[in-house]
């Protein structure tokens, strides 16, 4: 059977092309068009944000982990267009900017809580008022190339097929499809392999009596994270970010539970955001292991309701909803790139002469960055090898385990896709290749639209 022909003249050719509308690939086509590059963002949702908003507990993070070194200083990190980002949803009502950990702060010491349809909204704002054309609804389905040179990419939506052509391309789909479709270098991490990762599963815990249950956990010393915060819309302080020591609870409730559980919670009476059910590892790219975590974590959703209903006060007529569209794959391909951030550069908090930011999140408890430190993200690492008129950003940036821990986190993903965006415009405008691009002038333009370099001295108010 013949595949559908595809349509070559449907859309113009531009500047850049962002592949992927998660965090990474927001960054990256906002910044391409501030820098005056003709843009287009492909979506195959309906939404701007991936799951690092339908997903995630929190954006970590902006700030270095303080609270795991004694007397550490806090540091800023990140800001730049995942600031603006923040700013933008506590503008429409669906944040407080950045909220100081009172417990747990050894793992994230300032946690950025964002309600998901503001964060929605707000992402697709700044995209439009950048100048990006928004194609949602439209997949990547081939990428043409030779010679190390994409010359386009075939996209699928209710359309047909079309051919979209740029300068340049900026691959931010997370598993880094267009990089691999176009012959890429690439690691692809099975079941059973060191690398492999769980799809995770997030979901809203509603009508919760957020005190009741806070002090009955409390009493019971299940309680490994805590933060409050005024919440939108409402005047005293309430939790908005809640661990619970899941072992313990298991004991007490003398039934298995969830290995973990994090939460978030934005609005009265509700846990956002419940991370704690997982399936896997898995392959990321098998589509029969995504479907079976699909409708058995859809089931474990109810399980977990079914339990804190039973076990933990304030949650005895509580209900599951607002579900994660889709599980969330942490990790399928690692796209091989001119340079690769190991452990050692993250933990030792290595700085690099060329870096186009910081960070110090490693989502894994047993590694931090040395002495409350952050670790520079040097521009070649945003390079693939084999090709060159596309850089990546996102979570298939670093091959090592440890490193991916950190790089893959939401925060990073934005950092990393305004400095790719960038340095992509800047290429389109010279005719070069992104490893042509002046790192001196791309660094320049960086901090000229706010980013930070390296970390920068931002003390706890004293009082």
């Amino acid at each position: 059977m013949q595949l559908p022909a595809v349509d070559e003249t449907q859309y113009e050719p531009g500047d850049v092309l962002v592949a992927g509308g998660g965090m990474a690939g927001i960054a990256a086509a906002i910044a391409a068009a501030r820098s005056g590059a003709n843009t287009v963002l492909v979506e195959k949702a309906g939404w701007l944000g991936g799951m690092g908003i339908t997903g995630a507990t929190g954006l970590h993070s902006f700030f270095n982990i303080f609270d795991a070194h004694p007397d550490a200083e806090r540091m800023r990190l990140v800001a730049g267009i995942a600031q603006e980002l923040v700013d933008r949803v506590e503008q429409l009502g669906g944040g407080m900017g950045h909220v100081r950990m009172e417990r747990g702060g050894d793992f994230v010491s300032m946690l950025t809580p964002v309600e998901p349809e503001a964060f929605k909204l707000a992402a697709a704002q700044m995209c439009l008022e950048a100048g990006v054309r928004l194609l949602l609804h439209t997949v990547v389905d081939e990428v043409r190339s030779a010679d190390r040179h994409v010359e386009g990419v075939v996209v699928w939506n209710k359309a047909g097929r079309s051919l979209l052509r740029a300068g340049q391309y900026v691959d931010c789909t997370g598993d880094g499809d267009v990089a691999a479709y176009a012959g890429a270098a690439f690691e692809h991490f099975k079941p059973g392999e060191r690398g492999a990762y769980s799809a995770g599963f997030t979901f809203r815990l509603c009508n919760v009596d957020l005190a009741a249950m806070e002090a009955d956990l409390d009493r019971r010393e299940l309680i490994r994270q805590l933060a409050h915060a005024v919440k939108p819309g409402t005047r005293s302080p309430d939790v908005v970010r809640l661990g619970i020591h899941m072992k313990k609870l298991a004991e007490a409730a003398g039934q298995s539970v969830p290995r973990g559980f994090l939460s978030s919670s934005l609005r009265p009476r509700e846990l956002t955001y419940c991370n704690c059910i997982n399936y896997g590892p898995n392959d990321g790219l098998d589509v029969e292991a995504l479907t079976a975590a699909e409708t058995t974590l859809r089931g474990q959703m109810f399980d977990v309701a079914d339990l804190f209903r039973g076990h933990v006060a304030g949650c005895e007529e509580c209900y599951v909803a607002g579900p994660a569209p889709a599980v969330g794959q942490r990790r399928a391909r690692a796209i091989r790139c001119e340079y690769e951030l190991t452990q050692d550069d993250c933990t030792e908090g290595r700085q690099f002469a060329y870096q186009i930011g910081c960070f110090g999140f490693i989502d894994n408890s047993k590694y931090l960055v040395r002495e409350a430190g952050a670790y520079g993200i040097p521009y070649r690492a945003l390079i693939p090898r084999k090709l060159d008129n596309v850089l990546i950003a996102g979570r298939m940036m670093t091959v090592e385990l440890v490193a991916h821990n950190s790089t893959r986190n939401t925060t990073c993903c934005l950092l990393c896709g305004q400095a790719a965006g960038t340095a992509a415009a800047m290429a389109a405008k010279n005719g070069i290749r992104p490893a042509e691009v002046d790192v001196e002038r791309l660094r320049q333009q960086l901090s000229d639209d706010g980013v930070l370099l390296a970390p920068h001295p931002d003390p706890l108010p004293c009082c």
